[in-house]
Formats: C-alpha cells, sequence, structure tokens
C-alpha cells in the first residue's frame, strides 16, 4: 500500500508539470540549453542591448522570457558550471576553483533526463568536473593568502583579425556550433522520443595570449571588422573608476593581479570593451545557428530553447578585466527562455540563479525533484501558472568565490535593490554594500551608511551558508594542497614556481617571495584571508 501512494505521488508530481503547460507527459517538450562564457547578462535588455546587434538574443527576448537580475553563483568558469550541473551551491559541491569542481560521477539534470527517457546529447565545453585548467591557475588560487602581489595575468590588448568578410574568427565554437546543427537536422528530427541537448561554447571569453606561454590566461580580446561592425561604438562607454587608494583592498588585489593597475588611455579601454562586444555578437550569431536549424526541421515550436552563460566579463570596469568579482559586469549572466508554454515578451525581475537551472529543466520534462537542491524551478515564473506542487524562490541569490586573483573567500546575496559581499570571517575584511537601484555602476560602497541592513542580510546569509566556517575549510584545502604539490616537486620547485605566470614579477625577488610561502605554511589563519 505504501508503495502504490508513493507512486500515486510521483505519477501526480509529473502530471501536475506537464498538464500545467498543456503538455502530456507521453509529448513533453525537448529541450536546448546553449551556455556560453562569460557573456554580460546586461546586455540581454535595454539599455545594454543597445551597444551592440544580437538579433537572436532579441528574437528569444520577444518569443519567450527574459530575467533581468539572474547571476552566477561563482563568477568562474568551473565552480559556475558545477553549481549549473548539480543544482547546489558551491560551498555544498566544495568547487572552490578551476581544478576542484565536481567528481565525473556527480549525478547531473542531464542524467536525470536521460532515466526519464529523453535522447540526451551533450557537446563543446562541460568545465564542471575536477583537474581542469593550467598548473598556475591551481597554484595561484592556493596560494591567495600568501601576504604578496603578483601579477598573474596578461595585460588586457585587443587583436583585430580578417577582414569584412570574416565572420569565423572563433573556429572551434563554430565547429561546435556545425556539429550542433548537423545534430538537429540529422539525428534530432527522425527521433521518436524527446530530446535534451546541450551546447557549450568558449566565446567570448578572452583568447590567451600566445606571448606569454602555453600557461597564460586569456587576455586577448579578438574580432574581425565584420563583427566589430555590429558596435555601436558611440554607445560605448568608457566606466568611471575609483581612486586606487579608495578601492576595497580584494578589488585592488584582483585589479593588480589582472596586471590592470598600470595606466590605459581612454582609446585603449573603448577599444576592449568594443572588442568584447563584438564577441558577443559573435556568440549570437552561434546561437542564431542552432534556432534556425531548429525552424527549419520544424522543431522549433516543440523545443524549449534556454540561453545563459557561466559568468560574464567586466571588460575594463572597475579597473579590471575577466571574472572573479562580484561586481554585475563579471557576476550578472544572460538567461533566456522560449518556448511552449514560456509566455512571449515577458520580464521577470526577481533575482534567479544558474542553480535553478537543473530544477528548472526537470520541470520542464515532468521529472520528479531530487532532494538537496539548492535552487528554484523557474517554470512558474516564465509560464504565469502556478505549479502547487513548485516551491516558490525565496527571491535572493547567493554567490561565492574561493579562487585566484581574489585574496580572501567571497560571499554576495542579492536581493530586492540591495547586493551585499562579505569576505572570509566577516570580521577582517570590511564587507561592500551597493544599492543598485540608485548606484548602477557601484562606485559607492554604502555598507557604514546602512549598518542595519548590513546586519539585516548578513543574518540572511548566515542562515544560506556558515561562511566563516567555509572560508576556514577553503583556507585549509589551500594549503594542503599546495604543500603536496610541493613536496611533489622535489628540487625542482624553486624552478617550476618561478616560471608559472607570475614569472616576471616572481624573479625580481624570488626569495622573498618563497620565504613569505614558507612563513604562511608555517603560520596559522583565524580568517580564510585578509585582504591584504
Amino acid at each position: 500500500m505504501l508503495m502504490f501512494c508513493v507512486l500515486m505521488v510521483l505519477i501526480l508530481h509529473m502530471n501536475v508539470h506537464c498538464v500545467y503547460l498543456n503538455w502530456t507527459s507521453h509529448d513533453r517538450p525537448n529541450i536546448v540549453v546553449l551556455v556560453s562564457d562569460a557573456f554580460d547578462g546586461r546586455l540581454t535588455f535595454s539599455p545594454g542591448n543597445k551597444v551592440v546587434q544580437l538579433p537572436y538574443i532579441n528574437y528569444m527576448r520577444e518569443m519567450g522570457a527574459v530575467f533581468l537580475n539572474s547571476y552566477t553563483n561563482s563568477p568562474i568558469c568551473c565552480p559556475s558550471r558545477a553549481a549549473m550541473w548539480s543544482g547546489q551551491f558551491v560551498h555544498l559541491t566544495q568547487a572552490w576553483n578551476n581544478y576542484k569542481c565536481l567528481d565525473p560521477s556527480a549525478t547531473t539534470w542531464m542524467a536525470h533526463l536521460g532515466k526519464s527517457g529523453y535522447h540526451t546529447h551533450s557537446m563543446g565545453k562541460l568545465d564542471y568536473t575536477s583537474g581542469h585548467h593550467s598548473v598556475s591557475n591551481r597554484v595561484e588560487a592556493w596560494t591567495r593568502d600568501v601576504p604578496f602581489l603578483l601579477r598573474q595575468e596578461g595585460r588586457p590588448v585587443t587583436d583585430l583579425v580578417g577582414d569584412t568578410s570574416t565572420k569565423r574568427v572563433m573556429t572551434k565554437d563554430w565547429n561546435i556550433t556545425d556539429v550542433a546543427v548537423q545534430w538537429i537536422r540529422h539525428t534530432a528530427v527522425s527521433l521518436t522520443q524527446p530530446f535534451a541537448l546541450y551546447v557549450g561554447l568558449n566565446l567570448p571569453h578572452p583568447y590567451c595570449t600566445d606571448s606569454l606561454g602555453p600557461t597564460a590566461g586569456g587576455s586577448t580580446f579578438r574580432t574581425s571588422p565584420y563583427w566589430l561592425n555590429k558596435v555601436s561604438y558611440d554607445q560605448v562607454s568608457v566606466p568611471k573608476w575609483l581612486r586606487v587608494e579608495d578601492m576595497h583592498p580584494v578589488d585592488y588585489y584582483s585589479t593588480f593581479t589582472k596586471n590592470c593597475s598600470g595606466h590605459f588611455t581612454e582609446e585603449e579601454i573603448r577599444n576592449i570593451r568594443a572588442f568584447y562586444y563584438a564577441m558577443c555578437a559573435e556568440t549570437d550569431s552561434m546561437l542564431g545557428e542552432v534556432i534556425d536549424s531548429l525552424r527549419d526541421t520544424g522543431l522549433l515550436n516543440r523545443t524549449v530553447v534556454l540561453f545563459t552563460s557561466d559568468h560574464g566579463d567586466l571588460a575594463m570596469e572597475h579597473r579590471q578585466f575577466y571574472k572573479m568579482s562580484m561586481f554585475e559586469g563579471s557576476s550578472h549572466v544572460p538567461l533566456l527562455i522560449m518556448g511552449p508554454g514560456v509566455k512571449t515578451g515577458f520580464e521577470i525581475s526577481l533575482p534567479v540563479s544558474l542553480v535553478d537551472i537543473y530544477p528548472t529543466v526537470l520541470d520542464l520534462a515532468g521529472v520528479p525533484q531530487p532532494g538537496g537542491l539548492s535552487g528554484h524551478s523557474l517554470i512558474p515564473l516564465v509560464s504565469g501558472v502556478s505549479a502547487q506542487s513548485a516551491e516558490p524562490h525565496p527571491g535572493w541569490v547567493l554567490s561565492e568565490y574561493h579562487g585566484c586573483n581574489a585574496n580572501a573567500s567571497t560571499y554576495m546575496l542579492r536581493i530586492g535593490e540591495w547586493k551585499y559581499i562579505t569576505y572570509a570571517d566577516g570580521l577582517t575584511v570590511p564587507p561592500q554594500l551597493f544599492n543598485l537601484s540608485k548606484d548602477e555602476s557601484e562606485l559607492r560602497n554604502v555598507a557604514s551608511h546602512f549598518p542595519d541592513v548590513c546586519q539585516d542580510l548578513d543574518r540572511l546569509l548566515r542562515t544560506v551558508v556558515d561562511y566563516p566556517s567555509v572560508s576556514q575549510a577553503v583556507h585549509r584545502y589551500n594549503k594542503q594542497q599546495f604543500l603536496e604539490w610541493k613536496q611533489n616537486l622535489g628540487d625542482s620547485y624553486s624552478q617550476v614556481i618561478a616560471n608559472l605566470r607570475w614569472h616576471i614579477d616572481w624573479q625580481e625577488d624570488a626569495q622573498s617571495y618563497e620565504r613569505d610561502i614558507e612563513e604562511w605554511l608555517l603560520g596559522e589563519s583565524t580568517s580564510g584571508g585578509d585582504g591584504t
């Protein structure tokens, strides 16, 4: 009798989600999820979308729903993707940096879809399991508590290639797009079961700077005149910067290690931003190829399409490029959904995040939600019809960061007009508070003016995560991993560490930097990062 009751609950749960979107369990929608890298979500709605032509993103807005406040759960590739694929916050997956993320055997939403009768297929950039990225990248993350400043990235530069007919700049992504299109045209169209397709792109992530060697990070913004012509240059702003002495200590550390503390002309800044937007236009075109193939095969009206990104790119806002920051350019991601059951031309201002994709996709497929998910289904928000079995979205999002280019574990809570950012143990590094309705540029930290708001938001944050304990766990992990790496190198340690990405600065005083590391390894810390 108990098994019968359990079975009936599962059937009712599935039927609720299928029926309220006018589907039956025998006619579930196809699902296509396209995830880019480093795409600023503010470009998907006004006024951001006026700076560059993004016709297919605009098409998705017209034909579906756009989230105006969607965020990454960690502003860096691998931990962010781990959160999206697992549906769990970073402190639960313990995806501390680009090297430590999910176990390959972790259960993902794609695995659930496969078990529920979907034909599943993934291609392109996945990047959510442990073991990726360079040695330099992980060593920089492990040593972020060491009190030294070393440039770890190449200075951001632009690179114009080809001519006005050069459309395929990022050939690897175009090859992936071609494979996706062919799969839709030749395989998906003949399937008798619903399918779920995942397409991962690398654009508009900046390219590696070849002159800095094979382990260099991405600091080259590369495009062609064809894509640059899609950018309204007069709309490209030169962002205001705080004076160096007024910067938050963690922000300054990020600026310095990202090699952005030197002088930049307005033309350099504007060009970097214009090239970045052009790279976004190329990404949009790849999205368009997928959408067109669905339309041409008659699959579009039976397919839910979701477009998002793992994080954004600061593109010289706050005197930084890249990600690893809770500022909007880095943490705000695109999220658009269109397809059967989704309201058209619909905008949702409620803050949401990438962990919401897992329950959303299962909801689309009528698959019961497993326990332990951090996110909430977005289907009730985009369909305009509430599901009785769906837990309402709490209206806040959590993002956290524990990797390189930031010298303290960082936690961000976004709710209403407020963005609250706290660090390490909440005591040793000052917090930040921004009122995004009055300060879109996030140049006025009003934490000292609104202590009650900070206290309330910090109290809410601690109900979600015991962040001082998490910071300590990361600190212990960093020391342990670095010590094991150092011991494995033996006599070659000094040579290897001197030739990582920070080699230019390191070799100016190698003995001193090695001594700083030894003192860090021997010392005790209660903060998990001091922000120095």
